[in-house]
């Protein structure tokens, strides 16, 4: 008996927050972001005694300041994780999908086995999503195989489990997108914050060496000051 078959029709692609592809621009944005609060909001006149920036730090605000330019670099890598983070939650957020994942899974599953395939077709177009995407583009090519005389099963197979792989790899790099960007971010905080220890151990320990020095010209001073005055005293026994 024959069988009217149904064309394979190309997925449906997700129309929803595919997130941001061209993520430098937030990194450029976020460094802004992160050197202006450095600079005008932790290096404000009123966070310093006198109003100098370069005198002492009147609060907390004025102490970070003083950390110097690492303290921006440390601000720019945290709203870049932060904002990242954000993009990266709506992002696989929408390409979840709209209903609950187990229960669309459940439901395509059953109405695959009973070859209803305009019901799960409806389940796709109702969930959208990497998944559905997926799965529509598994159900074309299953009904796109089913009336080829010429091929045999295990070819039929093989067919709709690459046309699943492929579906899924075009999935993907959306999921994906932005973050390597993330572990590299996350990684350079923690860094960043010991190269910023490692300069204020390098200040300290410079401020100590230039103060013993200055100890030292002052001792000397000191010394030669006293030996000018004991000779005068001792050359002269007048009253």
């Amino acid at each position: 008996m024959a069988t009217t078959q149904k064309a394979a029709a190309p997925a449906k692609k997700n129309s929803g927050f595919g997130g941001v592809k061209a993520a430098w621009i937030i990194l450029v944005i976020c460094a802004i972001a992160g050197y202006s609060v450095w600079y005008f909001v932790m290096g404000n006149p009123d966070n310093f005694i006198g109003g100098d920036r370069s005198g002492h730090p009147a609060n907390l605000l004025g102490t970070v300041y003083k950390g110097g330019f690492v303290v921006g670099l440390i601000l720019t890598l945290l709203f870049t994780v932060v904002c990242l983070g954000i993009e990266r939650f709506f992002a696989i957020k929408s390409a979840s999908g709209k209903m609950n994942l187990a229960k669309f899974t459940a439901q395509v599953k059953d109405a695959i086995r009973n070859q209803n395939f305009d019901q799960a077709r409806a389940l796709c177009d109702k969930m959208q999503g990497s998944v559905a995407n997926v799965v529509l583009a598994s159900i074309n090519m299953y009904q796109s195989v089913e009336g080829e005389a010429t091929l045999k099963k295990a070819a039929k197979i093989a067919k709709i489990q690459q046309a699943h792989e492929e579906a899924t790899q075009l999935e993907m790099p959306t999921l994906q997108m932005n973050m390597p960007m993330v572990a590299t971010i996350v990684s350079l905080g923690t860094l960043t914050a010991l190269f910023g220890t490692v300069l204020g151990m390098i200040g300290s320990f410079q401020a100590n060496f230039f103060s013993n020095k200055i100890d030292k010209l002052t001792y000397a001073l000191d010394e030669i000051g006293f030996t000018i005055a004991a000779t005068y005293d001792s050359n002269h026994n007048e009253a």
